[in-house]
Protein backbone atom coordinates (compact mmCIF):
# COMPACT_ATOMS: atom_id res chain seq x y z
CA UNK A 1 0.00 0.00 0.00
CA UNK A 2 1.25 3.47 -0.89
CA UNK A 3 1.15 5.74 2.16
CA UNK A 4 -0.77 8.90 1.29
CA UNK A 5 1.18 11.12 3.70
CA UNK A 6 4.49 10.03 2.20
CA UNK A 7 3.13 10.40 -1.33
CA UNK A 8 2.12 13.96 -0.44
CA UNK A 9 5.71 14.60 0.69
CA UNK A 10 7.03 13.32 -2.63
CA UNK A 11 4.59 15.48 -4.57
CA UNK A 12 5.50 18.53 -2.47
CA UNK A 13 9.20 17.96 -3.14
CA UNK A 14 8.61 17.45 -6.87
CA UNK A 15 6.67 20.73 -7.04
CA UNK A 16 9.56 22.43 -5.28
CA UNK A 17 11.92 21.09 -7.96
CA UNK A 18 9.78 22.76 -10.61
CA UNK A 19 9.54 26.04 -8.66
CA UNK A 20 13.33 26.11 -8.19
CA UNK A 21 13.84 25.50 -11.91
CA UNK A 22 15.71 22.27 -11.32
CA UNK A 23 13.81 20.96 -14.36
CA UNK A 24 11.10 22.53 -16.53
CA UNK A 25 8.83 19.48 -16.32
CA UNK A 26 8.70 16.19 -14.47
CA UNK A 27 6.56 13.05 -14.55
CA UNK A 28 6.97 10.48 -11.77
CA UNK A 29 5.44 7.01 -11.65
CA UNK A 30 5.65 4.77 -8.57
CA UNK A 31 4.71 1.12 -9.09
CA UNK A 32 4.15 -1.65 -6.55
CA UNK A 33 2.53 -5.09 -6.79
CA UNK A 34 -0.88 -3.57 -6.18
CA UNK A 35 -0.76 0.12 -7.06
CA UNK A 36 0.42 2.75 -9.49
CA UNK A 37 0.64 6.44 -8.70
CA UNK A 38 1.64 9.11 -11.24
CA UNK A 39 2.52 12.80 -11.01
CA UNK A 40 2.74 15.26 -13.91
CA UNK A 41 4.22 18.64 -13.04
CA UNK A 42 5.65 21.69 -14.79
CA UNK A 43 6.07 22.17 -18.51
CA UNK A 44 7.11 19.99 -21.41
CA UNK A 45 8.16 23.21 -23.13
CA UNK A 46 9.18 26.66 -21.88
CA UNK A 47 10.35 28.37 -25.08
CA UNK A 48 9.30 29.69 -27.49
CA UNK A 49 5.92 29.12 -25.79
CA UNK A 50 4.93 27.36 -22.56
CA UNK A 51 3.16 24.02 -22.85
CA UNK A 52 2.12 22.18 -19.69
CA UNK A 53 3.34 18.67 -19.01
CA UNK A 54 0.69 15.93 -18.77
CA UNK A 55 0.21 12.19 -19.27
CA UNK A 56 0.33 12.64 -23.06
CA UNK A 57 3.90 13.98 -23.03
CA UNK A 58 6.25 11.96 -25.23
CA UNK A 59 9.79 11.97 -23.87
CA UNK A 60 13.10 11.48 -25.67
CA UNK A 61 14.59 8.59 -23.68
CA UNK A 62 18.20 9.18 -24.78
CA UNK A 63 20.36 6.46 -23.12
CA UNK A 64 17.35 4.79 -21.54
CA UNK A 65 17.09 3.33 -25.05
CA UNK A 66 20.00 1.10 -24.00
CA UNK A 67 17.96 -0.73 -21.38
CA UNK A 68 14.36 -0.42 -22.56
CA UNK A 69 14.96 -1.44 -26.17
CA UNK A 70 18.47 -2.75 -26.78
CA UNK A 71 19.16 -4.86 -23.70
CA UNK A 72 15.67 -6.34 -23.79
CA UNK A 73 15.93 -7.15 -27.51
CA UNK A 74 19.33 -8.79 -26.93
CA UNK A 75 17.73 -10.99 -24.27
CA UNK A 76 14.93 -11.89 -26.69
CA UNK A 77 17.50 -12.80 -29.35
CA UNK A 78 19.33 -15.04 -26.88
CA UNK A 79 16.03 -16.74 -25.98
CA UNK A 80 15.46 -17.38 -29.70
CA UNK A 81 18.91 -18.88 -30.18
CA UNK A 82 20.24 -16.18 -32.50
CA UNK A 83 23.45 -15.83 -30.44
CA UNK A 84 24.64 -16.00 -26.83
CA UNK A 85 26.50 -13.77 -24.42
CA UNK A 86 29.85 -15.27 -25.43
CA UNK A 87 29.30 -14.67 -29.15
CA UNK A 88 31.93 -12.37 -30.61
CA UNK A 89 30.58 -9.21 -32.17
CA UNK A 90 32.76 -9.71 -35.26
CA UNK A 91 30.96 -13.00 -35.97
CA UNK A 92 27.81 -11.00 -36.65
CA UNK A 93 29.35 -7.73 -37.87
CA UNK A 94 32.35 -8.72 -40.03
CA UNK A 95 33.33 -5.05 -40.47
CA UNK A 96 34.10 -4.86 -36.73
CA UNK A 97 37.83 -5.53 -36.56
CA UNK A 98 38.23 -6.72 -32.96
CA UNK A 99 38.04 -10.50 -32.53
CA UNK A 100 37.96 -10.53 -28.70
CA UNK A 101 34.97 -8.38 -27.83
CA UNK A 102 31.76 -10.29 -27.12
CA UNK A 103 28.08 -9.46 -26.71
CA UNK A 104 28.66 -9.73 -22.96
CA UNK A 105 31.50 -7.18 -23.06
CA UNK A 106 29.30 -4.65 -24.86
CA UNK A 107 26.29 -5.21 -22.58
CA UNK A 108 28.36 -4.69 -19.43
CA UNK A 109 30.52 -1.87 -20.85
CA UNK A 110 33.61 -4.01 -20.26
CA UNK A 111 34.72 -4.08 -23.90
CA UNK A 112 37.48 -1.55 -23.18
CA UNK A 113 36.32 0.53 -26.16
CA UNK A 114 36.66 4.34 -25.90
CA UNK A 115 33.94 6.20 -24.01
CA UNK A 116 32.96 8.30 -27.02
CA UNK A 117 33.65 9.15 -30.64
CA UNK A 118 35.88 12.23 -30.82
CA UNK A 119 34.79 14.89 -33.30
CA UNK A 120 31.74 12.90 -34.39
CA UNK A 121 29.91 16.18 -35.05
CA UNK A 122 32.08 16.86 -38.09
CA UNK A 123 31.99 13.26 -39.34
CA UNK A 124 29.72 11.87 -42.01
CA UNK A 125 27.59 8.86 -41.05
CA UNK A 126 29.91 6.53 -42.99
CA UNK A 127 33.02 8.00 -41.38
CA UNK A 128 31.48 7.58 -37.93
CA UNK A 129 30.60 3.95 -38.63
CA UNK A 130 34.11 3.32 -39.91
CA UNK A 131 35.50 4.70 -36.64
CA UNK A 132 33.15 2.45 -34.62
CA UNK A 133 34.05 -0.68 -36.58
CA UNK A 134 37.78 0.00 -36.37
CA UNK A 135 37.81 1.13 -32.72
CA UNK A 136 40.40 -0.60 -30.54
CA UNK A 137 40.13 -1.19 -26.77
CA UNK A 138 42.06 1.15 -24.52
CA UNK A 139 42.25 -1.62 -21.90
CA UNK A 140 41.94 -5.39 -21.97
CA UNK A 141 38.30 -6.48 -22.45
CA UNK A 142 36.76 -7.65 -19.18
CA UNK A 143 39.09 -5.72 -16.88
CA UNK A 144 37.38 -2.32 -16.50
CA UNK A 145 33.97 -0.72 -16.91
CA UNK A 146 34.12 2.14 -19.43
CA UNK A 147 30.62 3.41 -20.23
CA UNK A 148 30.50 3.88 -23.99
CA UNK A 149 27.81 4.55 -26.60
CA UNK A 150 29.96 2.57 -29.02
CA UNK A 151 29.08 -0.65 -27.17
CA UNK A 152 25.37 -0.15 -27.71
CA UNK A 153 25.64 1.18 -31.24
CA UNK A 154 27.29 -2.16 -32.02
CA UNK A 155 24.56 -4.07 -30.15
CA UNK A 156 21.88 -2.24 -32.14
CA UNK A 157 23.63 -3.35 -35.32
CA UNK A 158 23.83 -6.92 -34.00
CA UNK A 159 20.05 -6.95 -33.48
CA UNK A 160 19.51 -5.39 -36.89
CA UNK A 161 21.58 -8.07 -38.64
CA UNK A 162 20.08 -10.99 -36.72
CA UNK A 163 16.42 -9.94 -36.97
CA UNK A 164 16.31 -7.98 -40.23
CA UNK A 165 15.27 -4.77 -38.46
CA UNK A 166 16.00 -3.57 -34.92
CA UNK A 167 13.08 -1.14 -35.15
CA UNK A 168 10.57 -3.75 -36.33
CA UNK A 169 11.83 -6.44 -33.93
CA UNK A 170 11.46 -4.12 -30.94
CA UNK A 171 7.94 -3.18 -31.99
CA UNK A 172 6.84 -6.76 -32.63
CA UNK A 173 8.49 -8.44 -29.65
CA UNK A 174 8.28 -5.68 -27.02
CA UNK A 175 6.24 -2.57 -27.67
CA UNK A 176 3.12 -4.17 -29.18
CA UNK A 177 2.69 -6.95 -26.58
CA UNK A 178 3.43 -4.44 -23.80
CA UNK A 179 0.76 -2.05 -25.14
CA UNK A 180 3.44 0.64 -25.44
CA UNK A 181 1.46 2.44 -28.11
CA UNK A 182 3.44 5.69 -28.07
CA UNK A 183 6.89 4.07 -27.93
CA UNK A 184 8.99 4.07 -31.09
CA UNK A 185 12.00 5.33 -32.98
CA UNK A 186 11.50 8.28 -35.34
CA UNK A 187 7.97 9.13 -34.14
CA UNK A 188 5.51 10.79 -36.47
CA UNK A 189 5.29 14.45 -35.60
CA UNK A 190 1.58 14.82 -36.41
CA UNK A 191 1.00 16.27 -32.95
CA UNK A 192 4.29 18.07 -32.34
CA UNK A 193 2.98 19.78 -29.20
CA UNK A 194 2.80 16.42 -27.37
CA UNK A 195 6.61 16.03 -27.45
CA UNK A 196 8.78 17.30 -24.62
CA UNK A 197 11.22 19.97 -25.77
CA UNK A 198 14.94 19.82 -25.26
CA UNK A 199 18.04 21.83 -26.12
CA UNK A 200 17.80 25.09 -28.04
CA UNK A 201 20.45 24.15 -30.58
CA UNK A 202 21.26 26.67 -33.28
CA UNK A 203 23.05 24.07 -35.41
CA UNK A 204 19.90 21.92 -35.39
CA UNK A 205 17.55 24.83 -36.13
CA UNK A 206 16.40 25.79 -32.63
CA UNK A 207 14.54 23.92 -29.91
CA UNK A 208 14.74 20.16 -30.51
CA UNK A 209 11.49 18.22 -30.13
CA UNK A 210 9.98 15.28 -31.93
CA UNK A 211 13.36 14.23 -33.34
CA UNK A 212 16.18 12.56 -31.46
CA UNK A 213 18.38 14.96 -29.50
CA UNK A 214 21.47 12.73 -29.34
CA UNK A 215 23.88 13.79 -32.08
CA UNK A 216 25.22 10.32 -32.90
CA UNK A 217 21.75 8.78 -33.10
CA UNK A 218 20.64 11.72 -35.27
CA UNK A 219 23.47 11.00 -37.72
CA UNK A 220 22.47 7.33 -37.74
CA UNK A 221 18.96 8.22 -38.88
CA UNK A 222 17.28 8.22 -35.47
CA UNK A 223 17.54 4.47 -34.90
CA UNK A 224 20.42 3.23 -32.77
CA UNK A 225 21.12 0.90 -29.88
CA UNK A 226 22.39 3.71 -27.65
CA UNK A 227 19.69 6.38 -28.13
CA UNK A 228 16.71 7.32 -30.26
CA UNK A 229 13.69 5.84 -28.48
CA UNK A 230 10.66 7.96 -27.54
CA UNK A 231 8.00 6.99 -24.98
CA UNK A 232 5.46 8.13 -22.40
CA UNK A 233 5.45 7.57 -18.65
CA UNK A 234 2.50 5.17 -18.96
CA UNK A 235 4.20 3.07 -21.65
CA UNK A 236 7.35 2.86 -19.56
CA UNK A 237 5.25 1.81 -16.57
CA UNK A 238 4.09 -1.22 -18.57
CA UNK A 239 7.71 -2.12 -19.28
CA UNK A 240 8.71 -1.88 -15.61
CA UNK A 241 5.61 -3.84 -14.56
CA UNK A 242 6.74 -6.64 -16.89
CA UNK A 243 10.19 -6.77 -15.28
CA UNK A 244 8.73 -6.85 -11.77
CA UNK A 245 6.27 -9.58 -12.77
CA UNK A 246 8.99 -12.02 -13.80
CA UNK A 247 8.71 -11.19 -17.51
CA UNK A 248 4.91 -11.27 -17.82
CA UNK A 249 2.57 -8.41 -18.74
CA UNK A 250 -1.23 -8.88 -18.85
CA UNK A 251 -0.86 -12.68 -18.94
CA UNK A 252 1.55 -12.44 -21.90
CA UNK A 253 5.12 -13.60 -21.40
CA UNK A 254 7.60 -11.08 -22.81
CA UNK A 255 10.83 -12.38 -21.26
CA UNK A 256 11.52 -15.81 -19.80
CA UNK A 257 12.19 -16.18 -16.05
CA UNK A 258 15.75 -17.14 -16.98
CA UNK A 259 16.22 -13.83 -18.80
CA UNK A 260 14.93 -11.90 -15.79
CA UNK A 261 17.36 -13.86 -13.60
CA UNK A 262 20.22 -12.78 -15.85
CA UNK A 263 19.44 -9.18 -14.92
CA UNK A 264 19.54 -9.83 -11.17
CA UNK A 265 23.24 -10.65 -10.93
CA UNK A 266 26.18 -8.27 -10.83
CA UNK A 267 28.41 -9.10 -13.81
CA UNK A 268 31.35 -6.86 -12.93
CA UNK A 269 32.35 -8.12 -9.48
CA UNK A 270 35.65 -6.55 -8.31
CA UNK A 271 35.65 -4.01 -11.14
CA UNK A 272 35.22 -0.24 -10.82
CA UNK A 273 31.42 -0.20 -11.25
CA UNK A 274 28.62 -2.63 -10.43
CA UNK A 275 26.79 -3.57 -13.59
CA UNK A 276 24.55 -6.31 -14.84
CA UNK A 277 23.48 -6.75 -18.47
CA UNK A 278 22.77 -3.23 -19.68
CA UNK A 279 21.88 -1.79 -16.29
CA UNK A 280 23.69 -0.43 -13.25
CA UNK A 281 22.91 -2.74 -10.32
CA UNK A 282 22.85 -1.57 -6.67
CA UNK A 283 25.85 0.77 -6.96
CA UNK A 284 26.28 3.46 -4.29
CA UNK A 285 28.17 5.62 -6.80
CA UNK A 286 24.94 6.32 -8.70
CA UNK A 287 22.08 8.61 -7.68
CA UNK A 288 19.67 5.90 -6.53
CA UNK A 289 19.24 7.45 -3.09
CA UNK A 290 20.11 5.85 0.24
CA UNK A 291 17.56 3.03 0.36
CA UNK A 292 18.34 1.01 -2.75
CA UNK A 293 18.19 -2.75 -2.25
CA UNK A 294 20.73 -5.47 -3.00
CA UNK A 295 18.96 -6.21 -6.28
CA UNK A 296 18.00 -2.90 -7.87
CA UNK A 297 18.46 -1.87 -11.51
CA UNK A 298 19.08 1.74 -12.49
CA UNK A 299 19.75 3.76 -15.61
CA UNK A 300 19.53 7.36 -16.73
CA UNK A 301 19.28 9.27 -19.99
CA UNK A 302 21.16 12.45 -20.91
CA UNK A 303 17.86 14.23 -21.60
CA UNK A 304 16.90 13.86 -17.93
CA UNK A 305 14.98 10.63 -17.40
CA UNK A 306 15.71 7.69 -15.09
CA UNK A 307 14.34 4.22 -14.33
CA UNK A 308 14.73 2.31 -11.04
CA UNK A 309 13.59 -1.31 -10.74
CA UNK A 310 13.81 -2.83 -7.25
CA UNK A 311 13.31 -6.61 -7.38
CA UNK A 312 13.71 -7.08 -3.63
CA UNK A 313 10.82 -4.71 -2.93
CA UNK A 314 8.81 -5.31 -6.14
CA UNK A 315 8.93 -1.57 -6.63
CA UNK A 316 9.49 0.53 -9.73
CA UNK A 317 10.21 4.24 -9.99
CA UNK A 318 10.19 6.28 -13.19
CA UNK A 319 11.23 9.91 -13.27
CA UNK A 320 11.07 11.59 -16.66
CA UNK A 321 12.28 15.16 -17.10
CA UNK A 322 13.43 17.51 -19.86
CA UNK A 323 16.35 18.82 -17.83
CA UNK A 324 18.29 19.98 -20.95
CA UNK A 325 15.53 22.40 -22.03
CA UNK A 326 16.41 24.97 -23.10
CA UNK A 327 20.08 24.33 -22.24
CA UNK A 328 22.18 21.23 -21.57
CA UNK A 329 24.05 23.18 -18.88
CA UNK A 330 21.29 22.44 -16.36
CA UNK A 331 22.57 19.51 -14.25
CA UNK A 332 20.59 20.14 -11.03
CA UNK A 333 18.53 16.94 -11.37
CA UNK A 334 21.65 14.85 -10.77
CA UNK A 335 21.58 15.64 -7.05
CA UNK A 336 17.81 15.79 -6.67
CA UNK A 337 17.35 12.22 -7.91
CA UNK A 338 18.73 10.97 -4.60
CA UNK A 339 16.06 12.89 -2.69
CA UNK A 340 13.30 11.77 -5.07
CA UNK A 341 14.31 8.12 -4.66
CA UNK A 342 14.44 8.42 -0.87
CA UNK A 343 10.99 9.98 -0.71
CA UNK A 344 9.50 7.51 -3.20
CA UNK A 345 10.72 4.38 -1.43
CA UNK A 346 9.36 5.69 1.87
CA UNK A 347 5.92 5.84 0.24
CA UNK A 348 5.62 2.07 0.46
CA UNK A 349 4.99 0.20 3.69
CA UNK A 350 7.83 -2.10 4.67
CA UNK A 351 5.45 -5.05 5.00
CA UNK A 352 4.51 -4.62 1.37
CA UNK A 353 8.03 -5.51 0.23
Amino acid sequence: MIIQKQWNNLEKHAKKCIEQEIVPGMSIALLTRHEKRVLHLGYRQLVPTQIENDEQTIWDLASLTKVVATTTCILKCIEQGKFNLKTKVCEIIPAFVNSEISIFHCLTHTSGLPSDIPNYKVMTKNRMLKFIHSAQPICTPGTEVIYSDINFILLGQVIDVCTGSFKNFAKRELFDPLAMKSTCFNPKADSIDTFASYENNIERGGVIRGVVHDGKAFKLGGISGHAGLFSTINDLSNFVTMLLNDGIYNDTRILSPSSIDLLKKCRTVNLNEKRTLGWVISDQNYDMGDYYSDCALFHTGFSGGSIYVDFDRSLGLLCMTNRIHPSRENTKIFQERNNIHNLAIQCVLENEF
